[in-house]
């Protein structure tokens, strides 16, 4: 008997759970290469002060570290930094954004990932991070537009197996507003921001869901660590998921996946008087 409380809903994508590992290595397949793309674009190199906010397994971090140099400094923080590596460039902190005093002084770059569309105070935190940068710093925000999908399955599939999947998606996604998450903010970043008086761009991403491709194999993931949720709020059987599943790992098969939205603010290269 399955057994759906707000409590186990909350620990769904928990990073003290075993799983937990897998999914982050997968989340940095999805997405490091367009990050890494976008930072070096930016010139993310020697003797920057870096902020890596919800660092997760400290990829973009190491990254970071590397290019700093000795002469350069990286903060990375995590609620629950268990994941980050040990490396002699980097600090790491368990840290709540919302909550706990900032690292000071300001920084040259700062970058979080998938971080606040999960924070009801998103668009107060977004204002306040480009705030914190030193003049001619950099703000890297990158987060998922989740309403963008009408229906999950791109590649044809007969009836039975697009609707399996509808519910699958719909009750993700209840559960990720009912844990706090706005699926639509990552295209709402760059107004408020723009809003906010600072120079703003925005590039766009779109991994393939390919069946056994990163994005796939973390969907695949996620059936097993929702599976109370999925079972009872989107009333699939053990055979509906055994489907969805084996579609993941099919290299035939094909998913819609989620739009990135990279949001890059510039300060001022002079604070004005």
């Amino acid at each position: 008997m399955y057994e759906a409380t707000a409590e186990k809903e909350e620990q769904g994508f928990d990073n003290s759970r075993p799983e937990a590992p897998k999914q982050l290595s997968l989340l940095s397949d999805i997405l490091n290469r367009e990050t890494f793309t976008v930072l070096d674009g930016l010139g993310a190199g020697g003797g920057r002060r870096c902020w890596d906010i919800g660092a997760g397994d400290g990829s973009v971090a190491r990254w970071l570290a590397d290019r700093a140099g000795s002469t350069g400094q990286v903060i990375a923080s995590d609620a629950k930094p268990q994941h980050v590596p040990q490396h002699p460039g980097i600090q790491v902190i368990e840290h709540d954004v919302t909550t706990d005093p900032w690292p000071e002084p300001a920084f040259d770059l700062i970058h979080a990932r998938l971080v606040l569309m999960h924070l009801a105070e998103r668009e107060e935190i977004a204002v306040r991070l480009a705030g914190h940068l030193r003049p001619g710093g950099v703000l890297v925000l990158t987060d998922w537009y989740c309403n963008c999908a009408a229906g999950m399955v791109a590649t044809p599939a007969d009836k039975h197996t697009t609707e399996i999947w509808q519910h699958c998606h719909d009750a993700v996604h209840t559960l990720g507003e009912r844990t706090g998450m706005d699926l639509a903010w990552a295209p709402r970043t760059a107004g408020v921001l723009r809003a906010a008086g600072y120079d703003v761009s925005t590039k766009l991403f779109r991994d393939t869901g390919q069946g056994g491709t990163p994005s796939a194999l973390l969907a695949r993931l996620h059936t097993f660590m929702l599976e109370p949720h999925l079972r009872v709020n989107a009333h699939l059987t053990p055979d509906d998921l055994e489907t969805i599943r084996s579609n993941l790992l099919d290299p035939e098969f094909a998913m819609t996946t989620y739009l990135t939205y990279t949001t890059i603010v510039r300060a001022l290269n002079e604070v004005p008087a």
